[in-house]
């Protein structure tokens, strides 16, 4: 599991922070989905949870590896699918040690996961970027992660392709981990979610279970644009009153 308290983010001599006050926690089973306006610090908030950026105030409790998947990746070599997907087996036997027969069999069962097997001797360069985002999301899995990060992993996916992401989401959490994302989708983190962080510019965040969080009055306040949320055909539907 994960659990934040207050942290907080700025750079060295910046005049403000990129956020701050953030808290929240994501239980083994649980999904928690992030959403915000653009520059409000989302991506910067996954980076601080993987050590990659340090936080300036606050507290992150963390049990478990994690494995995290981007918006996009840049490879310097031509690496097969293959090859892209068995990285995510590295430290099972050592700094050193190269994939084993079994290591390649789980990177096949995490490609057929998410429909790109029959990709699995194609260069991961010349892929689309909603192929390479499949691969990435392909490795994440293979690694067994207790906790999995990923980054807008719908951003750059067609609808059918997006909720084969989503279904994904939810296996790996029925399986008992817990998953964070980042979305600009609220219906997305309506659809699979069980609890929602609400990052707001230069506002403290809301945290709370999704179906309380994700109303019409927070979400028109987060976009600055008229939400509404109803049901059609059995569903709950949240959309934007375009202007």
């Amino acid at each position: 599991m994960i659990k934040v308290t207050n942290i907080g983010f700025s750079y060295p001599k910046a005049k403000s922070a990129i956020f701050e006050g953030h808290s929240f926690s994501v239980k083994n089973g649980e999904v928690l989905a992030v959403l915000g306006p653009n520059g409000s610090g989302k991506t910067t908030l996954i980076k601080t949870l993987l050590s990659l950026l340090p936080i300036s105030e606050g507290v992150i409790q963390f049990n478990g590896s994690s494995s995290y998947v981007p918006q996009s990746t840049l490879s310097p070599f031509d690496y097969s699918v293959r090859e892209m997907v068995a990285m995510g087996t590295m430290g099972k036997g050592g700094l050193f040690a190269s994939p084993s027969k079994n290591d390649f069999k789980d990177c096949a069962i995490a490609l057929d996961k998410v429909g790109m097997l029959e990709l699995l001797e194609h260069s991961f360069a010349r892929l689309s970027g909603g192929q390479q985002q499949m691969v990435l999301i392909a490795r994440a899995l293979v690694s067994n992660p207790d906790i999995m990060i990923l980054d807008e992993p719908t951003s750059a996916l067609d609808f059918h392709n997006q909720n084969k992401v989503l279904q994904t989401i939810a296996n790996v959490a029925e399986q008992g981990k817990a998953v964070i994302f980042t979305t600009h989708c609220p219906q997305q983190a309506l659809h699979v979610s069980h609890k929602v962080l609400l990052v707001r510019k230069e506002k403290k965040s809301i945290y709370g279970v999704t179906d309380k969080v994700l109303n019409a009055e927070n979400l028109s306040e987060l976009y600055q644009i008229p939400i509404v949320r109803g049901v059609l055909q059995n569903q709950e539907i949240i959309a934007p009153l375009f202007t």
